[in-house]
């Protein structure tokens, strides 16, 4: 028994000086969340950079109805009756040109601050969203210790709280009910298939480096 714990260790210190990556099926799962990432990192970079989060329409008179101008939380615009998005303004503490605002409004005195609160905290999102991609990129095709198989899924779960935080902070105001807004929601739900994805990958990896050091070798006792 005392030789074959030796030469179980010995064989432990081989592959953990090897510094070998996942295995295959880690590697491919970790690839699949990177995937998920990137596509959530498009749609909410689109999302976030284009105006149509809240739009106002008015009645036509015929039964119709028409788009007379878009927002999100840092500029709006004007819609033409063709549809073409024209005079964009940035947010001003007055929140001139944003649909449905009024300054006579008590309640509305503070969606200026909303509206900049629910901007940072998205591209925070954002950012951690892009870290989280790079660092799973890294754990599928790199040796991860054992500790640092925790960072990937951390990163996308604080994405997932910043989106999330965003996009409730400025439903204080905004009523997401155009295209702009759908894209960063899709991108949410996307962020959060790729936690689970990259959680389950780097429960693998920690186990794989935790069996590689001995730690999860059962001892028989003589």
């Amino acid at each position: 028994n005392s030789t074959n714990n030796t030469t179980e260790k010995l064989n432990n210190k081989e592959r953990k000086m090897a510094r070998l990556p996942p295995d295959s099926f880690s590697q491919m799962i970790a690839s699949i969340a990177v995937v998920f990432g990137v596509i959530a990192l498009i749609l909410a970079c689109v999302g976030i950079g284009t105006p149509r989060w809240y739009s106002a329409f008015v009645s036509t008179g015929t039964g119709t109805y028409a788009k007379t101008n878009s927002a999100n939380f840092f500029y709006t615009c004007d819609v033409s009756t063709s549809g073409v998005t024209n005079n964009c303004t940035n947010r001003d503490s007055s929140l001139y040109g944003y649909p449905g605002y009024s300054s006579s409004n008590a309640w509305m005195t503070d969606y200026n601050q909303r509206m900049q609160n629910a901007g940072s905290l998205c591209i925070v999102g954002i950012l951690f969203l892009t870290f989280g991609i790079v660092a799973t990129s890294i754990m599928a095709l790199r040796y991860f210790s054992a500790w640092a198989t925790s960072i990937p899924p951390a990163l996308f779960f604080l994405a997932c709280l910043f989106m999330l935080a965003g996009m409730a902070e400025g439903a204080r105001y905004l009523l997401y009910n155009d295209y702009s807004a759908n894209l960063y929601q899709t991108a949410h739900l996307l962020t959060m298939f790729a936690l689970a994805l990259t959680a389950f990958a780097a429960g693998r990896v920690h186990f794989s480096r935790r069996t590689e050091a001995g730690h999860n070798t059962p001892h028989n006792v003589a």
